[in-house]
């Protein structure tokens, strides 16, 4: 194995600290205790955002339906269908599909 790693001084900074955190049962246990918090913070973040782009996700599905609901209500208004047709068809309210006329 090449040792020519060990030479660097912030390889030897982190051994040196190694052999310290070791050294001491009571640092050792705090040093785990810090590395157990920052695993959990990091587990917890990933969950976070897998959690917010499925949501994220969900929300952009639901627009997009919205947005075809408005756009075919928009076609059947052009064509003369009546506003309770329209809101049966797209499930869009009266008030949705009277706002899309101005």
């Amino acid at each position: 194995m090449d040792k020519s790693f060990l030479e660097i001084e912030e390889v030897q900074q982190a051994m040196d600290r190694l052999k310290y955190i070791s050294a001491d049962d009571e640092t050792r246990a705090i040093a785990d205790l810090r590395q157990n918090t920052i695993n959990d913070y990091n587990s917890g973040m990933a969950v976070a955002s897998e959690t917010g782009l499925a949501e994220g996700k969900a929300a952009g599905i639901a627009e997009g339906k919205a947005e075809k609901a408005r756009e075919t209500a928009l076609k059947l208004l052009s064509k003369g269908m009546d506003i309770e047709d329209i809101a049966e068809v797209t499930w869009l309210s009266n008030d949705e599909i009277n706002s899309l006329k101005h």
